[in-house]
């Protein structure tokens, strides 16, 4: 019998330590959302969904901690950005992400197609989170920097 490709998944052993790179640890939780989204095998999938939550309730708690000195010239931009980070879901997939949360929620049985929808739900949401927090919080200028917002 061959064994399970869910053990020799890189992705299932990357450490995140998201008190000293909170950045990182967002990217690497994008990574397995994408990765367990395109997944085919399903106990890798299950597997690396495991990681995910596991990597996020480790960067939950330090979301709202004050970006750390060093880090702060990674949050700076010279030129105020055109755009802030959003989730651009078309009405049709954001009706869909809806009935699947109120399906999961009402206790009724879930479906192939009520998964995929979660699986997506789940992927736009992390990415979305991703692009929040790396996004630029202060804008250089000659007086110093200001915050953003």
């Amino acid at each position: 019998m061959e064994a399970p490709a869910v053990w020799t998944h890189p992705l299932m052993y990357v450490e995140v330590e998201p008190e000293s790179n909170f950045i990182g640890a967002i990217k690497h939780c994008e990574n397995l959302a994408a990765t367990a989204l395109d997944e085919e095998n399903m106990l890798t999938q299950q597997a690396l969904y495991l990681r995910l939550h596991q990597c996020l309730s480790q960067l939950h708690p330090v979301l709202n901690d004050p970006i750390p000195e060093a880090q702060v010239e990674q949050f700076t931009a010279s030129v105020r950005p055109e755009i802030s980070p959003s989730m651009d879901t078309e009405s049709d997939l954001l009706c869909e992400y809806c009935i699947a949360l109120s399906e999961l929620l009402s206790g009724s049985p879930r479906t192939l197609r009520i998964d995929e929808t979660l699986q997506g739900l789940l992927y736009d949401l992390t990415s979305f989170l991703a692009d929040i927090m790396q996004a630029p919080r202060w804008l250089k200028t000659p007086e110093g920097l200001h915050p953003l917002g």
